[in-house]
């Protein structure tokens, strides 16, 4: 009886499950294949610093030592997970925490930057790559300016500063579970003027590395999982798109001209894309900057009409893509204005997210020869102008 019962439980129930089975197991295998392609590539890396401040001003001078910095970092490799890791060759992102005594500056105190960062591959060849580092998060100072305790420190106004790392890096695999880097670096410190003063502090320096990775490096991903174009990318072949924003930043200038003010920034650029990661293109902006009237005025010259403060200028412009990011530089030259001191060049650099298809938030630092103005903050709109259409033949 019971070998009955296990013959017709066998012929009647087991079709069953095999289909049962046979339709789970691409689901399986599919969840299996994401979970090797898609993994974490994590790993931890230490460096080590030495280098020295290049005194850009005359007043740095007194600053200037060589000493070492320190670094710790979490970092991530990418295999193509997101379109803009492919377009840019799979490079490494990550988390950093430098620090440095500054070469014990009595002046200076200690600094500490605190960066996320996206390392770009420039070239690889078997178990080498050389690449290009770009980081942009929050330093702290330790010592600032003060009047009567620390008058001496005409660089830094504030604990909370910009830090900005530039890093070319050569990067060499050892074996499986450690890598070697060295590289050169300039690590900047600046609060954007919103608070004088504010020459900043820049920190040319050399590097060596070890790179742990705690787990096997994954390596399985590549184009060939994904569609050589995008969706209607060969019916419109180019496109021009236009960004129009207006951002205001804050000058804390209390201690030079004894009050602050509040600057406003209308911009336009025109962007043309050459490339899945490049757009270049040109731009024309308008800032109104209250204290230029001050400054003017303790120059002996008196402004009847505020709006001769009123700086329009031209400038070249470029846009890296990053996804919904772009990281744009504008290199401009001022076409009027009352307030000349700064020269006619100007330069800047601005963090643009895409939070939908036609607006964005933008973060701007307008500079002059390395020499930050302002730091504004705004909002804009995009659109896209296309031509050049092909009508596909099936």
């Amino acid at each position: 009886m019971r070998l009955l019962t296990y013959h017709y439980w066998k012929k009647t129930y087991c079709p069953f499950l095999l289909l049962g089975f046979l339709g789970v197991l691409p689901f399986t295998l599919k969840s299996q294949s994401e979970h090797k392609l898609f993994t974490s590539n994590l790993f931890i890396e230490s460096k080590i610093h030495y280098g020295f401040l290049y005194a850009h001003h005359l007043e740095l001078e007194i600053f200037n030592a060589h000493f070492p910095a320190f670094e710790v970092s979490i970092q991530q490799q990418t295999y193509g997970k997101y379109k803009w890791e492919r377009a840019f060759a799979y490079p490494i992102i990550g988390f950093t925490c430098w620090y440095s005594g500054l070469g014990s500056s009595q002046y200076l105190g200690k600094a500490i930057g605190l960066m996320p960062f996206v390392n770009f591959p420039l070239y690889r060849h078997k178990n080498f790559c050389f690449g290009f580092r770009f980081a942009l998060g929050l330093g702290i100072l330790t010592k600032k300016f003060d009047r009567i305790e620390n008058y001496k420190n005409t660089a830094i106004g504030s604990t909370l500063n910009a830090a900005i790392n530039m890093m070319f890096e050569g990067r060499y695999r050892i074996n499986t579970w450690l890598t070697a880097s060295a590289g050169i670096s300039l690590q900047h410190f600046s609060n954007g003027s919103l608070k004088m003063p504010n020459y900043g502090l820049n920190a040319l320096m050399i590097n060596v590395g070890l790179a742990y990775w705690p787990k096997r490096q994954n390596k399985e991903i590549g184009d060939r999982f994904y569609p050589p174009t995008e969706p209607y990318s060969a019916v419109i072949q180019r496109h021009i798109e236009f960004n129009i924003g207006v951002s205001t930043g804050y000058k804390n200038m209390e201690a030079v001209l004894g009050k602050n003010f509040f600057v406003f920034h209308i911009y336009e650029n025109t962007f043309y894309q050459i490339s899945r990661k490049s757009k270049v293109g040109l731009g024309l902006d308008l800032s109104y900057d209250p204290s230029h009237t001050k400054i003017l005025e303790i120059q002996g010259d008196t402004i009847e009409n505020p709006l001769t403060i009123l700086r329009p200028g031209i400038n070249g412009a470029y846009q890296l893509v990053l996804g919904k990011m772009g990281l744009i530089f504008n290199i401009g030259y001022y076409l009027g204005g009352a307030e000349k001191s700064n020269g006619p060049l100007y330069e800047k650099f601005s963090i643009q997210y895409n939070f939908s298809k036609n607006f964005f938030a933008n973060l701007m630092l307008k500079v002059h020869f390395g020499r930050a103005d302002y730091l504004g903050i705004g909002l804009g709109y995009k659109f896209v102008l296309p031509f050049g259409k092909k009508i596909l033949k099936g």
